[in-house]
């Protein structure tokens, strides 16, 4: 869902002001992005509750001092994105729904913080790409090379 977000973001705001889809993609841009916070909430108390297998021994130990930074980052990043996401939107005076139902507008409309919260949400954006190519880079890198199968600890 991370990345057809993310996707999604590349592509509604590379098209123009007046094109029919665009709305329709923001709309389901902000559903999604709830959703998100809502799931990540949900993993990060799940992940402070359950058992978490260890990384394995055959790695060094800054890779998995790295790899445990890594998804940490990734917890902060599906907290704060669609965080900045409301902040902007309502900064800004627009509404932000969950699949047709308006949240509640706990901001005053503030084009100034709707900009800092714009640029942050951009910036955040390219971030979390590069961190999950990265995260990618490392499982592959160790599957191929090393043949640590990372993937089965994941399930």
């Amino acid at each position: 869902m991370i990345i057809g977000l993310l996707t999604i973001g590349l592509i509604m705001t590379g098209m123009a002001h007046d094109n029919p889809s665009r709305a329709t993609l923001y709309s389901l841009h902000k559903s999604f992005g709830i959703t998100v916070l809502l799931l990540g909430l949900l993993r990060l108390w799940l992940r402070l509750r359950l058992y978490i297998p260890p990384l394995p021994e055959a790695l060094p130990a800054l890779e998995r001092k790295l790899a445990h930074y890594g998804h940490y980052m990734f917890y902060v990043f599906m907290v704060a994105m669609p965080v900045s996401g409301y902040v902007m939107s309502t900064s800004y005076g627009l509404p932000v729904k969950w699949f047709g139902l308006e949240l509640p507008r706990l901001l005053t409309v503030d084009k100034a913080r709707g900009q800092l919260a714009a640029d942050f949400h951009a910036w955040a954006a390219y971030t979390l790409i590069a961190l999950i190519v990265l995260h990618v880079a490392g499982v592959l890198k160790h599957l191929i090379k090393e043949r640590i199968n990372l993937l089965a600890r994941m399930t």
